[in-house]
């Protein structure tokens, strides 16, 4: 990511619309809007200019933002204008052809307001949990994020944990001088304990996961509609037994699938085979596998619903997770109306670029869930190291002072450093990279 050009980009959503953003950010901004629009930069406002492009004028509202008081830290300019796609890509394209300007990747935007200091990690994340957001219920909590609400409390435990490792380091400073006690053990175990019952809280209110965050992708049918098949297709070999006999497939059977060669930017899914659903098959190893399969289908993050016919006609519950509906065997007639979001054919490949970009709408577009999973591990990693420093100091209750001192010092910074990396006070790159790569271009 290179800090020191400017990034421009459609900022509004994709399609037609009444009005369309084009924005640019960075160090060329002022010469931008002096040749583009042949006047001076004013600062912080707003006008009506004319944008010359080709060979006529195009009018625009422009939005001007002088560093440091913009979204990303940095001089920006909006250009407002009629929401036609076409349009709107040759305005970027103009801007684009100026030296030092070039086309903003995904999450650039917001990016650099984190790394200028405009955003906290954690509300970069509300960003994208805001744009992803499917109801009112995730807007809002998109919004609390954004807010700081989160954030604040993280960054409590965080002050917390830091006085407590002030404390212990300062004992190693005196640890030869009896008459000074930086802070007794029962007082360390209590702190300790207040410590982890606020990770305990803020752990329950994120669901937790046996993976690592990975969404899982389930498909659902009845037996012999096409899910083993399907399955292999987007796997991209031969791992499901495929069979015209009803009932092939009793296990579930799970594979991870790279999305990001139909949509950039998506990374992988646990992709689930799961037995066919048959109420009728009430008896042995069949009642099991239909048993495993609805288990599956609650534990999913996203279903493909798969039928041949188009008909949809197979029952289970899923109250949360996001279903797909895909016609398989698109290769074949069907007398059923046509109300499939998606129709494929495993066999050729007939749109399943189409159905991995949707897999990744459904899967891996909300933000939530990624920085749900993100911000469960560093909570509960910081939890097991503050208990096991806590079970330590217990274990001195009828002694003057620490022992182990140094131990005990390593794991509040190990826990410092777990909480600091969800505000993005203590940030690994790797983090930042994960975060960014999941936004959309001009965000």
């Amino acid at each position: 990511m290179r800090l020191g050009d400017t990034i421009a980009a459609i900022a509004s959503a994709p399609g037609r619309s009444a009005r369309g953003i084009v924005r640019a950010s960075g160090p060329h901004v002022q010469t931008l809007h002096q040749t583009e629009l042949s006047a001076d930069w004013p600062g912080r406002g707003g006008a009506i200019r004319r944008l010359r492009l080709g060979g006529g004028i195009v009018p625009c509202l422009v939005m001007t933002y002088a560093a440091p008081h913009s979204y990303t830290g940095e001089d920006t300019i909006e250009f407002l204008l009629p929401g036609n796609p076409a349009l709107l890509e040759r305005v970027l394209a103009r801007l684009t052809e100026s030296e030092g300007v070039r086309r903003a990747g995904p999450g650039e935007f917001t990016a650099r307001a984190y790394l200028n200091g405009r955003l906290s990690l954690d509300q970069a994340e509300g960003v994208a949990m805001t744009i992803t957001a499917r109801n009112e219920e995730e807007l809002n909590a998109a919004q609390r994020v954004l807010r700081g609400a989160a954030g604040a409390r993280y960054d409590a435990i965080a002050e917390s944990i830091a006085q407590a490792l002030a404390l212990v380091e300062a004992g190693i400073d005196f640890t030869d001088q009896e008459d000074v006690v930086a802070i007794a053990p029962n007082e360390l175990c209590d702190r300790l304990t207040v410590i982890a019952t606020s990770l305990q809280e803020c752990l329950g209110g994120i669901p937790q996961r046996e993976r690592s965050g990975t969404a899982r992708v389930v498909l659902v049918g009845r037996p012999n509609a096409g899910k083993s098949t399907l399955f292999n297709a987007l796997l991209g070999r031969e791992r499901a037994v495929v069979s015209d006999v009803a009932g092939t497939t009793r296990d579930a059977v799970v594979e991870r699938v790279d999305l990001s060669d139909a949509a950039p930017g998506a990374g992988e899914i646990e992709l689930v085979d799961l037995a066919g659903l048959d109420e009728s098959l009430t008896h042995g190893i069949d009642h099991a596998s239909q048993a495993a399969a609805l288990r599956a289908i609650g534990e999913a993050d996203a279903i493909i619903h798969c039928d041949p016919d188009g008909r949809f006609d197979v029952k289970f519950e899923s109250p949360h997770a996001p279903t797909l509906r895909v016609r398989t065997k698109a290769d074949l007639p069907t007398s059923s109306p046509m109300r499939e979001e998606l129709a494929v054919c495993a066999l050729d490949g007939w749109n399943l670029s189409a159905l991995k970009r949707a897999i990744a709408d459904a899967a891996g577009g909300s933000a939530s869930s990624a920085m749900a999973a993100r911000h469960s591990e560093a909570l509960r990693n910081a939890n097991r190291t503050i208990i096991d420093a806590r079970d330590r100091v217990s274990a001195q209750q009828d002694v003057r002072h620490l022992e182990d001192v140094e131990i005990l010092a390593m794991n509040l910074r190990e826990a410092l450093d777990h909480v600091g990396s969800i505000t993005g006070r203590v940030t690994p790159d790797d983090v930042i990279g994960r975060i960014f790569a999941s936004f959309c271009i001009g965000k």
